[in-house]
């Protein structure tokens, strides 16, 4: 085997694959002549601090080792941020406007241009054709269901009704949510029979087919989802066929007109790719959405995830198109969704940060025992960190839980995300963009030390790990409530305690903001019994 893994190694040395060449939302070549991701890192974290804090921006510049560093910039980003309302804009503005000027698009013919001007060029060469589900269902019977899967027993619940207002309550006493987060989902529930029916609304979902996207959600409950994702004849049959027995509808674009065609002949002409097409769905977006709406309030939620640079290359090609929605179709027609990841630095409020002393103070003999070795090596700090102040002097209360391990291209992503939600509800979006738990999903588990970690993580209180399932509904729920009420922090009517607070809002964390232990440096022990093993992984 070791000689076969040898020849193979060798083979791989002597005849390498072409790489394939760049195409769409692609990182601008650097003096250096090569698409450095972390040159273009800097650049971009440097400009965005530039208008708040030069001397900040000077040492984003001057950071030798950014694949290790990075945390602590993007945490400083966080908390100048946070000063005021102004100060976040200003880091929002520059940010994205940095992205946008630096990366480059490359068009199919090889043509390159940068990014923000590629962007009004697009022609929507596409067509959109619309199937309406057949199943009826009776008014007022949709309801939100949740199922809750414990991650350590493998047993399933549906909970619905009490018992789900009864699972909230364990939560918010146990610290794994927020308490307003699960008065937000009670809300829901009081008012199913009317918010859960969606079949006046409308949905642009970028990555429809995603593990982490509301699609089946959204489809139960009636809605009406424009689709966009890959065209790949797979994932629209799946889609398509979903919806054709449902009471929802779907609009998706075509490469050819609609002419009756139904099965391998349609999946095989539906979709787009999201990082090459970008200016194109921009194009087909702006004439299909008032058609298809009416002038009726649409969401654009991204929801799109890939692995390492091209994470941050998806997400800027779904941030273009969000924009373009909004510009339009008019902020106050367009809503903004996005799911927030418990591994970056928050804002959090001071009974959150107290809570997590008090886990820390009262740890268990065993942790205490562990806690001066390991942080000798910078493991088990204590997650609750000393306040800042804001601008208008009032103490300001964070986490920071950055996982270095995840790379600085994921973080970078989900920054981006954060900047458009505060420029969209400034310019009058409402925006739902909640914090959602570690989850269990295929893309996560895979990874042996990932697993390993989700395995252990029941052992520092509050801390739970969900399945796929359970954060689908409850994330789902507070995006219902992001749209129905007028109380939620996403209506930009509504004002904020703090800037930032708009991610930090109807947290469902897992337990990441009260946690004893930095997310980054909390070590999970999994005992697996069965093998008499312990596996140990950072938490992430």
């Amino acid at each position: 085997m070791l000689y076969m893994t040898m020849l193979g190694e060798r083979k791989k040395r002597l005849y390498p694959k072409p790489e394939p060449k760049p195409m769409g939302v692609v990182f601008p070549v650097t003096k250096q002549g090569d698409r450095s991701t972390t040159t273009t890192a800097k650049e971009v974290f440097a400009a965005a601090l530039l208008p708040v804090d030069p001397a900040a921006s000077e040492k984003v510049k001057k950071e030798k080792n950014w694949r290790f560093g990075y945390s602590k910039h993007l945490v400083n980003n966080m908390m100048q941020s946070a000063k005021s309302e102004d100060a976040a804009l200003k880091i929002a503005q520059a940010g994205v406007d940095a992205m946008y000027s630096n990366f480059d698009f490359i068009s199919q013919d090889g043509t390159s241009v940068k990014f923000g001007e590629a962007l009004k060029k697009g022609v929507n060469r596409f067509y959109t054709h619309t199937i309406v589900g057949t199943r009826k269902v009776a008014a007022g019977s949709r309801k939100i269901t949740v199922p809750y899967k414990n991650y350590e027993t493998g047993k399933t619940v549906m909970l619905e009704g009490l018992e789900l207002m009864k699972q909230i309550d364990v939560w918010v006493d146990y610290g794994t949510i927020e308490a307003d987060c699960g008065e937000a989902i009670k809300k829901v529930v009081t008012n199913q029979a009317s918010w859960c029916d969606l079949s006046g609304q409308y949905f642009v979902l970028l990555g429809a087919g995603s593990a982490m996207g509301p699609f089946n959600l959204l489809r139960e409950l009636g809605a009406h989802i424009i689709a966009v994702d890959l065209d790949r004849p797979f994932i629209w049959k799946r889609l398509i066929e979903s919806v054709q027995d449902s009471s929802a509808s779907i609009t998706f674009a075509m490469k050819e007109p609609f002419k009756g065609q139904t099965g391998d002949s349609l999946y095989g002409v539906c979709g787009a790719n999201i990082m090459n097409d970008t200016p194109d769905i921009c194009a087909w977006l702006k004439d299909a959405v008032p058609k298809t709406c009416g002038g009726k309030p649409v969401t654009v939620g991204g929801y799109t995830y890939l692995d390492g640079e091209l994470h941050v290359r998806v997400n800027l090609a779904c941030d273009a198109i969000m924009q373009s929605v909004i510009t339009s179709y008019g902020a106050k027609n367009t809503r903004l969704a996005n799911l927030c990841t418990p591994t970056d630095a928050y804002v959090i409020s001071k009974a959150a940060s107290e809570a997590a002393a008090g886990f820390y103070t009262n740890a268990p003999v065993w942790m205490k025992l562990l806690q001066p070795l390991a942080q000798a090596f910078g493991k088990l700090l204590p997650n609750a960190q000393k306040p800042f102040k804001a601008a208008d002097g009032t103490d300001v209360y964070y986490m920071d839980g950055l996982v270095v391990a995840q790379g600085p291209n994921y973080a970078w992503a989900k920054r981006l995300q954060q900047w458009r939600a505060v420029l969209a509800r400034k310019a009058g979006c409402t925006v739902s963009i909640n914090i959602a738990p570690a989850t269990a999903t295929q893309s996560v588990v895979h990874n042996k030390s990932f697993a390993a970690a989700y395995g252990g993580m029941r052992a520092f209180k509050p801390m739970e790990i969900f399945y796929q399932e359970t954060s689908l509904a409850v994330m789902g729920a507070l995006l219902i409530f992001d749209i129905f009420s007028p109380d939620s922090m996403a209506n930009p009517a509504n004002k904020l305690p703090n800037p930032m607070a708009l991610m930090s809002s109807n947290a469902f964390h897992g337990g990441a903001m009260r946690c004893l232990y930095m997310y980054t440096t909390g070590v999970c022990v999994c005992v697996r019994a069965r093998k008499f093993s312990v596996s140990v992984a950072v938490a992430s």
